[in-house]
């Protein structure tokens, strides 16, 4: 099948990284309105492919890779590689990671880019900075990137180990 010209293009600037935003909302409406299995699986790849290249370009920007695991909140905060083999492994609380793209540098735990529900005013922001604090994370909101899970709908938040700079 061939990929709309959005997603061969390497997309730097503020302009095409709205346009494969803009792409996700299409293909989210294109996949509801699908009619029958094979035309939903097709729009469902489509939109799935344009999320993962906005968030390859976003951990990017940071120098950070997708990671091909999630890992927990106390493996992010000390920078590790994994949790023992799942002993004992800490769940995220759903304030901080609601649709979780997972990154790693120099194969360690860097960063969670997060899609979270709701509108954040200054005092629902200070609760989950409050929340990661407990966790040994920051979290921050990036401007200059939107979010790809559900443009409009979503908010991105990132989470990273606390010491570590923005």
């Amino acid at each position: 099948m061939n990929r709309p010209l959005v997603l061969q293009q390497a997309a730097t600037s503020h302009d095409e990284i709205a346009a494969l935003a803009s792409a996700v909302t299409d293909y989210q409406q294109k996949f509801c309105d699908a009619k029958g299995l094979r035309q939903s699986d097709a729009r469902y790849q489509d939109l799935r492919a344009t999320r993962q290249r906005l968030a390859m370009l976003f951990g990017a920007r940071h120098g950070w890779r997708l990671s091909k695991s999630d890992f927990s909140p106390s493996v992010l905060a000390r920078r590790g590689l994994f949790n023992g083999r799942g002993y004992h492994v800490d769940p995220w609380p759903r304030v901080l990671v609601d649709h979780g793209y997972f990154y790693r540098k120099d194969r360690k735990a860097a960063a969670v880019a997060a899609h979270l529900y709701g509108t954040f005013d200054a005092a629902k922001r200070q609760d989950t900075e409050a929340t990661a604090a407990l966790y040994g994370l920051r979290v921050t909101w990036p401007e200059d990137f939107p979010s790809w899970y559900l443009p409009g709908r979503t908010t991105l938040i990132v989470c990273t180990p606390w010491g570590e700079p923005a």
